[in-house]
């Protein structure tokens, strides 16, 4: 402050320099506020049956999800069901069913409706509303 920067010439830098300075600032800020929002998206909050908000981001959180639900509703549950309970996608909700009915915890069935059900048989209490 005293010499004026370098008899001046810090200063005549600065003024010359200062747009590209801010801009490496802003590039800089943008970055890291971008890998905020991408950690923080990656981590999905979600409303689930007790009316609280629960962070889900991962496959076992997803499946304790299904089966909460499932439990609630007599071990059968559709994938509409699942995704407005743990607001996500349908298609992300049938793929998460599909991996339990895969992995031999669920099986798809038929209502006698003719709708198709995902169907926990561990939580039913019996199979009436379904066609075997």
């Amino acid at each position: 402050m005293f010499t004026g920067g370098i008899l001046g010439i810090g200063s005549i830098y600065d003024l010359i320099t200062m747009p590209s300075q801010v801009r490496e600032a802003n590039i800089r800020q943008a970055i890291i506020d971008e890998s905020a929002r991408r950690s923080f998206d990656s981590k999905s909050w979600r409303n689930i049956d007790d009316g609280r908000m629960h962070i889900i981001n991962d496959k076992e959180s997803v499946e304790h999800a299904i089966l909460k639900l499932a439990k609630a509703n007599k071990g059968i549950l559709t994938a509409s069901e699942l995704a407005l309970s743990a607001h996500i996608s349908i298609d992300d909700a049938k793929k998460d069913l599909d991996a339990m009915v895969s992995k031999g915890f669920a099986e798809l069935r038929v209502r006698q409706s003719g709708s198709l059900v995902y169907t926990i048989p561990d939580l039913m209490d019996n199979d009436e509303p379904l066609v075997n």
